[in-house]
């Protein structure tokens, strides 16, 4: 029987075959398996940080966290012991696997890192945390939607002034600050994003874990501003609010939104939509989920106000791929299946609108809200007024 390194080299042995075999990652790929074969002893193992990467694959430098030093550190030099290993269960213990932040090749120069934190127990992996340093582009990844619906979480809580990011029980991200990273081939920003899959704690002590993994993302965030080169350090969260409560869905002012209405839909049309959970993160986001079901996180509707320019940027770029464009004196607006967008400039720069449907199967419920809820927003943060006219 295959020890669990050994296990996990042949499973990153297989991800580095797929990454090496998707279209535009295959030269990525090559390039990932010539540091697998290249300086032994230096490489002493390799992963990835599976779908987080997108298929993007790179060496690993693995630390166990056997600590003979109170003040040693992982993850880009920013975690002390007890704040790796209050991420998980206290009896199970703790390795890092981390590629530095830098910036990448002449083909890619945005900056990239990533960090993952191994809960073993008796040897095995049983939970782990993956934290990354990437940058949002709207126009050549195609993770980027994916991203915005798994990390624009209505579940999300702001991390407070001065920050561009949000908080939930799923995801957590923290944008570096305007000027970091700047002048790769993407507009958008560069982010420091924590993603997991089972939670490693139990369900009571979500909110106390949660702020834990926000600051070790704060923390993260200022050694790769650190490693880049950028002025400045982002400040430690301190108690975050309250995750959002669901509420009834009001028909007639959906998402808190006067004069929104989900009419004509018919009953069982809006028993689908039943449910609604509202995020704010001031100078992020404004997040509404409607129609949550089991899953909270994946509402069937999805109506979004992005508020941070950079980020608005992302979306304004995945937009020109919806199909058609229309343009007018104040911004523009695409549409495509299940989804309507509608960007201006307001006094804080560009800002984007958008529903999204991702289950309710009605492909017109995005088009017939959109126009009175880029209205109704566009006048909450003193835009202007805005007329919305999509293209057919």
């Amino acid at each position: 029987m295959s020890s669990p390194d050994e296990w996990q080299r042949q499973e990153h042995i297989r991800l580095a075959t797929e990454a090496a075999r998707k279209g535009r990652w295959a030269r990525r790929g090559r390039r990932a398996w010539g540091l697998l074969r290249s300086r032994p002893g230096q490489l002493i193992s390799v992963g990835v940080v599976g779908a987080l990467i997108g298929g993007l694959l790179t060496a690993w430098q693995t630390t166990g966290l056997r600590w003979s030093d109170e003040n040693e550190t992982v993850c880009w030099g920013t975690l002390p012991k007890k704040d790796a290993e209050a991420l998980f269960r206290s009896e199970l213990s703790v390795r890092a696997e981390e590629i530095r932040p830098d910036y990448g090749n002449d083909s890619s120069p945005d900056a990239q890192g990533a960090c993952r934190l191994v809960a073993l127990r008796d040897g095995s992996p049983v939970a782990h945390i993956d934290f990354r340093l990437h940058q949002l582009d709207g126009r050549y990844d195609p993770q980027a939607t994916g991203w915005l619906a798994d990390f624009l979480s209505p579940l999300a809580v702001p991390f407070g002034k001065g920050f561009v990011g949000m908080t939930s029980e799923n995801r957590t991200w923290v944008a570096l600050p305007s000027g970091c990273s700047d002048g790769g081939l993407s507009d958008g920003p560069a982010v420091v994003d924590a993603s997991w899959g089972r939670l490693p704690m139990s369900s009571r002590d979500k909110p106390r874990w949660r702020d834990a993994v926000a600051r070790a993302t704060v923390r993260l965030a200022n050694g790769a501003m650190r490693a880049l080169h950028c002025d400045g350090t982002l400040p430690l969260p301190g108690k975050l609010p309250a995750t959002p409560r669901e509420k009834d869905t009001e028909p007639r002012r959906l998402c808190g939104v006067d004069g929104l209405a989900l009419a004509p839909l018919s009953k069982d049309e809006r028993y689908q939509l039943e449910g609604t959970l509202l995020a704010h993160s001031p100078g992020t986001a404004r997040v509404c989920g409607v129609g949550l079901g089991a899953a909270a996180t994946r509402a069937r509707l999805r109506l979004v106000t992005i508020e941070d320019p950079r980020l608005a940027q992302v979306l304004a770029d995945l937009g020109a791929a919806f199909g058609r464009r229309e343009f007018d004196k104040r911004g523009g607006s695409s549409a495509g299946p299940g989804l309507a967008l509608y960007q201006t400039s307001c006094q804080t720069g560009l800002v984007v609108f958008l529903v999204q449907d991702e289950g309710t199967r009605m492909d017109d419920l995005p088009r017939r809200l959109l126009p009175r809820y880029a209205a109704a927003e566009a006048e909450r943060l003193g835009c202007g007024p805005v007329k919305v006219e999509l293209p057919r």
